[in-house]
């Protein structure tokens, strides 16, 4: 798809996650994961451009992956986020813990 500009491939996962938005935590699901972002289940509606952050665990990293975020699309289904950018040791985690969908 010409219109398609995502740079990281999406992995079909299923994480517990934390969202803090105006200072208020939320548990959500995340169901794709990324390096560039996540689409996430939060039970609510989220405007366009909302910034937020999250928080997650993967089995790759003994301490959660806490990361800002921008909401960039939003539906019935749930929340398109972009992270702000992941340090260097939450690169590596998430690219060992994304080998076991390529395997």
């Amino acid at each position: 798809m010409a219109d398609n500009r995502r740079t990281s491939t999406r992995h079909t996962v299923s994480i517990l996650t934390k969202v803090v938005i105006d200072g208020t935590a939320r548990d959500a699901t995340m169901v794709n994961l990324s390096l560039g972002g996540a689409l996430v289940v939060t039970g609510m509606k989220h405007a366009m451009g909302s910034r937020m952050n999250i928080s997650f665990r993967i089995p790759t990293m003994e301490e959660p992956i806490d990361i800002g975020s921008t909401v960039r699309w939003a539906d019935e289904h749930g929340i398109g986020l972009q992270f702000d950018g992941l340090r260097a040791r939450d690169v590596w985690a998430l690219n060992e813990y994304f080998k076991q969908f390529t395997a």
